[in-house]
């Protein structure tokens, strides 16, 4: 199915996209949700396969619904 290619990218995408438009680094989002940078590196370039747990964290983090991070038309 079309919307399930490349999810992972297409989630790290939109992480990233938030992420910067709330002005955060990778460095401070990593420190509000203790994790490491790296692995906040690996999530935006869809490296990584993300638990439905650090999705919650990240978008807590980000101060947004969850469901933001699943808008792909940015």
């Amino acid at each position: 199915m079309e919307m399930n290619y490349d999810i992972e990218k297409r989630f790290g995408a939109k992480l990233a996209y938030v992420r910067k438009a709330k002005k955060l680094s990778q460095m401070k989002l990593a420190e509000k949700v203790d994790m490491n940078f790296n692995y906040i590196g690996q999530i935006e370039r869809g490296e990584a396969n993300v638990t439905i747990k650090t999705m919650k964290l990240l978008a807590d983090a980000l101060d947004v619904e969850i469901k933001t991070l699943f808008d792909f038309s940015f």
